[in-house]
């Protein structure tokens, strides 16, 4: 085989940056056992633009988010994932499906093996998250977001909350959240935006935001009370969904290194949808009337935090 010697800075830096991206994507997909989040890539080949201030960072990625002033629907979602259930038995999948989100965090998708019946549902509405897996595990866990992230709350096989929030379509984190910041720090290629929680013993989360174009951010990372990495997501191929939308990432790879749980979404197209398409009904949480056949076990991972018994909010009608 003969070896072509690289023959220009120019050739130089785009062999270095292929060969990061290489790595990143090996950390991202490889066994949990892992990686540690590594500094996001540059969108372009280039010197990194001069310093922002922390006002114009959070407008940057709050105004592409508020382009977003419709329902989102995509129809095209391949999902593959790796996960473990209660008993610490491993599972893995690949599936298609759809995804609909809603501004704040209206989130839903639903995921199947092919042409087959739906066996999996990611979702969130204002008040609860919640996930159903029908093969293998047969369970659906369920929570608040206002104890998400809490000590009291039990692990789940994927974290819808995380899952929204790293997708960003809902803008950085707000008072609605929980959360307060953000603290900035600045490195050489890109800058660091910190919240923290209110509630003591609580995660925090961490946005990396490229310095170049288009200025969003490439990683998110939970983190808990401890400063251990509880997610990291990385969020690539920035593109406009729509004439006059927002720029959303199409390839999204989520790992959460403790729990040896990971989800890697591919979007093929996003499209937008007028309030009078989506059905009132679409963000609420199943119930046992509407869940599949085979699901024959409901968990509330945040029982624990509650201190009275409470009833699934927004959950369909009897």
């Amino acid at each position: 085989m003969r070896l072509r010697l690289v023959r220009s800075a120019h050739e130089l830096r785009h062999f270095c940056q292929r060969i990061y991206l290489g790595l990143i994507s090996v950390c991202v997909l490889s066994a949990v056992a892992g990686c540690p989040p590594l500094e996001t890539p540059r969108f372009e080949e280039g010197p990194p633009r001069a310093l922002r201030t922390t006002d114009e960072i959070v407008a940057t990625i709050n105004s592409n988010a508020a382009r977003l002033d419709q329902a989102l629907w995509s129809s095209s979602v391949t999902a593959t994932g790796h996960y473990k259930d209660n008993d610490g038995r491993e599972h893995s999948f690949n599936f298609d499906g759809s995804l609909l989100f809603k501004r704040p965090r209206n989130f839903r998708m639903d995921l199947r093996p092919g042409l087959g019946e739906q066996v999996m549902q990611i979702g969130s509405n204002e008040e609860a998250f919640w996930v159903w897996i029908e093969p293998e595990i047969r369970s659906m866990h369920w929570g608040h977001h206002r104890n998400a992230g809490m000590p009291c709350c039990e692990k789940m096989p994927v974290r819808p909350d995380q899952l929204v929030s790293a997708l960003l379509v809902g803008g950085l984190p707000g008072e609605s959240d929980g959360l307060y910041g953000p603290i900035r720090d600045s490195r050489a290629e890109y800058d660091v935006l910190t919240y923290h929680r209110a509630a003591p013993r609580a995660e925090h989360r961490r946005f990396y935001v490229d310095r170049n174009p288009p200025q969003l951010v490439r990683l998110v990372v939970f983190r808990d009370e401890l400063g251990r990495d509880v997610m990291s997501a990385y969020l690539t191929n920035y593109k406009t969904a729509w004439e006059g939308g927002p720029m959303l990432p199409y390839d999204v790879s989520m790992m959460w290194a403790q729990d040896g749980a990971k989800l890697t979404m591919s979007i093929a197209a996003y499209q937008p949808r007028r309030d009078d398409e989506v059905s009132p009904k679409a963000f609420n949480m199943p119930n046992s009337k509407s869940l599949p056949a085979g699901i024959d076990r409901v968990v509330q991972v945040d029982a624990d935090c509650e201190t009275a018994e409470t009833a699934p909010p927004d959950s369909d009608a009897d």
